[in-house]
């Protein structure tokens, strides 16, 4: 009897996984406007009839009736509809063993097209209540989303090895995700040099400990004012900011907005 395995599948799936945020099918018009959009999710949207535009960079991007789209996570954005659109929207994470979303520093918009029957059937899926079609519809997702991820050669670069040491701060930092977490702090608790650990930290991820924890943060701050109704201090407390003050200063500097702006905004789209 002959055996063949992949173990680099199973790494993969044991290290990736998929979250769905939020989900609908839209149907907007002009009130469709928004600037300084930055999720911290990807946004998959499916064009069934109309479009819209985005603006990335000053350059617009159309969002065309038969196509499917991917806007990685942290990527600044606007959007608009001139006249109307119909779309199926997905809110997803890809989580890395790091915390970080898989699309993550990507800085373009993805795009394919779809044939109609395909839009077809995953609307179909969308408006079934049959628990299979639940599964069939996930394993769509993963389906387009594996071609975006090939879209924007994310092959080798997501995948790679990681020494036990950055591992271990990837389950520190996360665990959890707090403002007091420090180079230092984090040094000390592995027994080694905040410098020994600095340089083993950026030559594997290609960023310093430093930046990874501050995204960390403002990701999970992101989330938590979208998908919660916390209030400010108690988002500074659960975060461990010293204090309200403290943290509206962090996160303004950061996204560039208060944080309850951001709520009303993110909400509001």
């Amino acid at each position: 009897m002959i055996y063949l395995t992949n173990p680099r599948f199973l790494a993969l799936w044991k290290s990736l996984r998929l979250e769905v945020a939020d989900s609908g099918l839209a149907q907007v018009d002009t009130t469709w406007n928004m600037v300084n959009v930055c999720s911290p999710y990807s946004r998959l949207y499916f064009i069934s009839h109309g479009g819209g535009i985005l603006t990335l960079r000053g350059r617009e991007i159309p969002l065309k009736e038969g196509c499917v789209y991917l806007i990685p996570a942290g990527l600044l954005y606007n959007y608009r509809c001139d006249a109307s659109m119909e779309q199926l929207y997905f809110h997803v994470n890809i989580t890395q063993v790091n915390g970080m979303d898989l699309f993550y520093g990507c800085d373009t918009v993805y795009e394919h097209d779809a044939p109609a029957e395909d839009l077809e059937k995953v609307l179909a899926l969308y408006r079934s209540q049959r628990m299979e079609d639940a599964f069939l519809l996930q394993g769509l997702l993963w389906e387009e989303l594996g071609r975006f991820i090939q879209m924007a050669d994310l092959q080798e670069a997501q995948t790679k090895i990681y020494s036990s040491m950055v591992e271990q701060v990837f389950r520190l930092a996360q665990n959890p995700v707090s403002a007091g977490n420090h180079v230092r702090s984090l040094a000390d608790r592995l027994h080694v040099s905040e410098s020994t650990l600095s340089k083993r930290f950026r030559a594997e991820t290609g960023m310093s400990p430093g930046v990874y924890l501050e995204q960390l943060v403002i990701q999970k701050a992101c989330r938590l004012l979208i998908e919660e109704d916390k209030s400010m201090a108690q988002i500074a407390e659960e975060l461990d900011f010293s204090d309200q003050f403290y943290f509206t200063k962090y996160f303004k500097r950061k996204m560039h907005m208060p944080p309850s702006a951001y709520r009303r905004q993110m909400r509001g789209n």
